[in-house]
C-alpha cells in the first residue's frame, strides 16, 4: 500500500511538472508571425478544428483549447493571455465565419460566451 502511494505521489509530480512546462513554452511565443501568415493561421485553425494535418505546437494548441475557450482563458498567466487573445482575434479578423465554428465546437452551449467575448475585449 505504501508503494502504490509513493508511485501516485511520482505520478502526480511529473504531471504538475509537465503541465507547467507546457505554459511556460509557450509564454514567448510569437503570435504575430502567425497572423501575419495567412497560410499558417489557416493550418493551425484546420488543425484544431480538424480539418488538416497538426504539428506538434498545432497539437499543444488543441489540446488545450477547450479549457481555454469554456474559462475565457481562466487559468493563463498573463503572456499566454496576451497570445491566446492575439490568436484568437487573427482567427476572427480573417475570417468571422471561422471564428464563430471554433467557438461553436469548442463552446457550444455557449455558456462562457459573454466571458469569452469580454477576454477578446479587455485581454482581462
Amino acid at each position: 500500500m505504501r508503494s502504490w502511494l509513493i508511485c501516485v505521489c511520482a505520478l502526480a509530480v511529473i504531471v504538475v511538472s509537465s503541465a507547467q512546462q507546457f505554459h511556460n513554452r509557450y509564454d514567448n511565443f510569437n503570435a504575430d508571425s502567425i497572423i501575419q501568415n495567412e497560410r499558417i493561421l489557416l493550418a493551425y485553425y484546420k488543425c484544431v478544428m480538424e480539418k488538416g494535418p497538426c504539428t506538434k505546437d498545432g497539437k499543444n494548441f488543441k489540446r488545450v483549447l477547450p479549457e481555454t475557450i469554456q474559462t475565457a482563458c481562466g487559468r493563463c498567466s498573463p503572456k499566454q493571455k496576451v497570445v491566446v487573445r492575439k490568436m484568437l482575434l487573427g482567427i476572427r479578423a480573417k475570417s468571422e465565419p471561422r471564428f464563430m465554428e471554433l467557438l461553436d465546437k469548442y463552446d457550444p452551449t455557449q455558456l462562457n460566451r459573454d466571458a469569452l467575448y469580454n477576454f477578446l475585449v479587455t485581454g482581462n
